[in-house]
């Protein structure tokens, strides 16, 4: 059976992650870009230089009120760091048939070569701002600034194959992932990919 890449993307707080966690589940391998920033910005000595030269502050509580707010630091630091999450994300090979990665910033750091298939997640602006304060225990003005610094989910969803609404119920989340899954090994097994 060939070897499929999906790319899972959508705003802050639509359900990427859980999506994400449902196809590992049914048997795919899963990376998200996000953890992979982390370890290359905790590992990688260039990028520590580069981030120390250029955003001083970096991991500081007021930095990171500041990234959804400064348009400015929030390019420097995604064009440090992403250039190095794509160039291992370009170079991963997987031993799985299935390998879905997460990439919040799929559309805006244009990564259109690293998967076959685009899954977009979605939710109302309502439940999207409710899952932004509970998560990161921020007011509701905080979760709209972080939601607002993004592009908007429906640009996001031009770019989709599929498309997941997460804001129904997560047994809904899971039945329409399972439908998704079910489709692309169909389409695998079919050498239609």
């Amino acid at each position: 059976m060939p070897k499929v890449t999906i790319v899972v993307t959508g705003v802050i707080g639509s359900g990427k992650s859980t999506v994400c966690n449902y196809f590992k589940e049914f048997g795919a391998e899963y990376i998200s870009s996000d953890d992979l920033a982390k370890s290359i910005i905790n590992s990688d000595p260039r990028v520590k230089r580069l981030i120390g030269y250029f955003l001083p502050d970096y991991g500081s509580k007021e930095f990171l009120r500041e990234i959804f707010l400064d348009s400015n630091k929030r390019h420097i630091l995604n064009s440090i760091v992403h250039p190095f999450v794509l160039g291992y994300l370009r170079g991963y090979r997987s031993s799985n048939n299935v390998l879905v990665i997460e990439v919040p910033l799929y559309v805006e750091v244009r990564a259109w070569d690293i998967g076959d298939f685009v899954i977009t997640t979605y939710a109302s602006e309502e439940i999207l701002l409710e899952r932004i304060t509970r998560k990161w225990h921020i007011t509701i003005d905080e979760a709209k600034k972080r939601l607002s610094s993004q592009l908007n989910q429906e640009v996001k969803l031009r770019f989709a194959n599929y498309k997941i609404d997460t804001s129904i119920s997560i047994e809904c989340t899971k039945e329409q992932t399972e439908k998704v899954w079910k489709d692309l090994s169909i389409r695998i097994s079919n050498k239609k990919v």
